[in-house]
Formats: C-alpha cells, sequence, structure tokens
C-alpha cells in the first residue's frame, strides 16, 4: 500500500498540482491495481503434474497431490494471498482420464476460460500421446488465445528426458545432449499444437528447473495492472530481478496515466511522475529490488548476461554468470577504467534489458547476443585474455544501446 500523504507530497515536488477530489481519484486506481485479484487456470491432462507445479510456484502446499489416482475432479480455487487480497488459483480436472469425463470436462473448459486472466497447459515431457491435449486445445482453448488470452504450454518432467542420467542433479539442470532433446521437444510440440515455441515452458517441478523463467513470462503476458499481485504471491526464489522490474515499471506507468487522465498537465512531466512513481514503488518491500541503494554488484541485477542466461534456461548461480561475475569483480574491477566502464554499464545495461524484454522477438535477441559475444568472451576468460574480453564486452554494450536507441527513435 501506497501511503497517501507521501506519495502525493512526492508528486507536487515533480511539478504536478492536485486538488482534493483529483487526489481521491488517483488513490482509487492505485487501490484497484494493488487489490486486483487474478484468476490463473491450470490445465491439462491428469498425471501431469499440475499440482505439484502449483506447489513448487506459489511455495506451499496449495494443491492436494497423488501418484496414485486422479486426485483432482473438481476445479480447486486455491486463494493465495495475505488479508483479504490476493491471487486466484484455478487447478481444474485433468483430460484424458475417460471419454464420459473428458465430455463434462469439456463443458467446464468453456465456462471457466472466459473468467481466467491466464492459462497454463500443462504437458508432461515424456508423453507421446497428445490427442486429447490436441482435441481439448484446438476445440476450447484456441478461440479464446487467438482473441488474446495470455497462454503457456508448460512442458513439465524435462529430467525424464533422455538421457535422463545427464540431469545435473547439483546444479539441477539437464546435460549438454538431454538439454538438446528438450530444445527438439519444445520443436515437435509448436509443431503439433501450431503455435510458436516461445509460448511452450520447459520446467522440472520436482526439481524446481527453470520455474523462474516460467514466471518471467506469465508476468510479462499479463496485461500491467494484473501482473503486481501474481508476481508477489510466487515463491520469492523465483521472482527474478527481470519480473521484479517490468512489475515494478507497469504499477508505475499505470499510476501515470491515470494521472494523465484526471490531471491535465504537459506529457514530459507527467513522464518525470512515472519516474518518480517508480522511485516510490521501490520502497514497497514486495518490489524493492536488491540492487537498489548501492547494493549493486552482490548479485549481478537486472543486466545483459544475467538476461540472456536466463533464456538459455541456466541458473543464476551457473558456470557461466559465476565466471563473468569473476572476470569482472577480480580484474576488470581493478583496471584504471574499470569502475568507471562498470558504473556505465550499470546505467545503461537494465534499459537495454527492458528494451529487449518488451521486444517480442526477445528470445531470438538473446540467442544472437549468446553467439555473436557473451560465448566468445567466455572463451576470452578462460584463456585468460582478459583485454580482449573487456574490448568485446564494450562493443557489445554499445552496439546493443545504439539499436535501443533506433527502436526508441
Amino acid at each position: 500500500m501506497i501511503g497517501q500523504v507521501d506519495f502525493f507530497e512526492e508528486l507536487e515536488k515533480s511539478g504536478v498540482t492536485i486538488n482534493d477530489e483529483q487526489r481521491k481519484m488517483i488513490q482509487n486506481r492505485i487501490n484497484s491495481v494493488m487489490n486486483y485479484e487474478p484468476k490463473i487456470g491450470v490445465f491439462g491432462k491428469t498425471g501431469v503434474g499440475k499440482s505439484s507445479l502449483c506447489n513448487a510456484l506459489f511455495g506451499k502446499d496449495v494443491c492436494p497431490i497423488s501418484d496414485v489416482e486422479a486426485c483432482t475432479r473438481n476445479p480447486q480455487e486455491v486463494f493465495l494471498g495475505m488479508g483479504q487480497k490476493g491471487l486466484k488459483l484455478l487447478d481444474v480436472p485433468g483430460v484424458g482420464e475417460s471419454s464420459d469425463r473428458d465430455k463434462e470436462y469439456a463443458e467446464l473448459y468453456s465456462k471457466l476460460l472466459p473468467e481466467l486472466d491466464l492459462v497454463l497447459w500443462i504437458v508432461k515431457a515424456d508423453d507421446r500421446a497428445l490427442t486429447s491435449d490436441e482435441v481439448f486445445y484446438k476445440n476450447i482453448v484456441r478461440s479464446h488465445v487467438e482473441e488474446g488470452k495470455p497462454f503457456f504450454f508448460v512442458l513439465n518432467q524435462v529430467d525424464k528426458i533422455e538421457p535422463f542420467r545427464e540431469w545435473n542433479e547439483e546444479k539441477r539442470e539437464p546435460g549438454p545432449k538431454q538439454f538438446q532433446n528438450i530444445h527438439r521437444k519444445i520443436d515437435d510440440l509448436a509443431r503439433f499444437f501450431s503455435i510458436t515455441a516461445s509460448k511452450i515452458i520447459p520446467v522440472s517441478a520436482n526439481e524446481k528447473y527453470n520455474l523462474t523463467k516460467l514466471v518471467d513470462e506469465i508476468v510479462f503476458a499479463l496485461p500491467r495492472e494484473k501482473k503486481i499481485t501474481v508476481f508477489r504471491e510466487v515463491d520469492k526464489e523465483h521472482q527474478s530481478q527481470i519480473a521484479q522490474a517490468e512489475v515494478k515499471r507497469s504499477v508505475a506507468e499505470v499510476i501515470g496515466d491515470t494521472i494523465v487522465s484526471v490531471v491535465e498537465t504537459a506529457g514530459r512531466v507527467v513522464e518525470k511522475v512515472i519516474d518518480k512513481a517508480v522511485e516510490i514503488l521501490e520502497r514497497i518491500p514486495f518490489l524493492r529490488l536488491p540492487w537498489s541503494g548501492g547494493g549493486r554488484r552482490g548479485g549481478g541485477g537486472c543486466y545483459i548476461t544475467t538476461a540472456t542466461c536466463g533464456y538459455l534456461n541456466k541458473a543464476d548461480d551457473c558456470y557461466e554468470l559465476n565466471t563473468f561475475r569473476s572476470f569482472r569483480d577480480n580484474w576488470l574491477v581493478n583496471q584504471p577504467d574499470g569502475k568507471q566502464l562498470i558504473d556505465q554499464y550499470y546505467a545503461i545495461a537494465p534499459i537495454i534489458v527492458e528494451g529487449i524484454n518488451r521486444n517480442p522477438d526477445r528470445e531470438k535477441i538473446y540467442s544472437r547476443i549468446w553467439e555473436e559475444y557473451l560465448s566468445n568472451c567466455l572463451s576470452l576468460i578462460e584463456s585468460k585474455e582478459y583485454s580482449q574480453c573487456k574490448k568485446m564486452y564494450i562493443e557489445m554494450v554499445n552496439h546493443l544501446e545504439k539499436e535501443a536507441v533506433c527502436l526508441e527513435s
């Protein structure tokens, strides 16, 4: 909750004069955003791990789990939140149990879909029998997706994809060949359901693999006024810095638009108000960013390398990120221009990442960044050619900054 006096005092400092009636209208809009109760539907065939995924995402046993029988026979609306407001999670019956039940569930799905803010359709990674999924998706779900309903296929239990013995239990991530097979499976599903591969997110609920990426995609898919409640209810372990920044900015933009609608003021002043709203929102506990207030070097921040590795399904403590951080903290910072370069990077990198994340082709952009720059930088670090790595990294940042300027102009 934003403190009313503090918030409007800050707006006054930004050059916006607001009367009592306008204050009330703005405050009501802020409250409606902060208190919105989004509803997420979790669909899929029985036995694919829908309940397990819900429990892993939200860090608590929100749904019953059974390895023996299809335990979710009725829609289970689970409320997640503090006080009277929060997120409504709808764990629905799984298709494919029997033809009679599928007819019953078809009617149920058709009734529920219009009420949902987002749909997750869970598919088991090693399942080849997808006829019932196909029928339900194409006959019931697809029309809603085509109308703009945020939707993702979630490829669950990817740790069981061959060669499953390659799975790195310590890092909780797939081995090289297993990783390739996971993405082959994604390509197969994309063709089967006639959707883009970016709408299929590989995860393992049991291993907690790639759940942060799933949360990121959910946050970016939701309308801006619906992001905040979903984000604050997921397990903090899966709240990425990228998603935090997106949520914070989205709420600030909603507030800025509200001010525009009730206050006659110049566009540039409104931009200042949005920036001020971002600053105010950082004071709210569930949106405070770990790199604000001088703590930016601790975990890497919302930066290009971190974001790129995230889109390659690499963990925050993966070898690649740790190698780049070590290069920064143990070599670059000790160079004559090192601290200045790092400060410049911290100033521009979040803006670049924000621009990439708003681009519908962001996965292709991140893949290109890795292939053209970061993989080569990594090899240079491993060969102890630190000066060459520094040169290439500067070239990458300058190139991406120019691209960001071109997109905005």
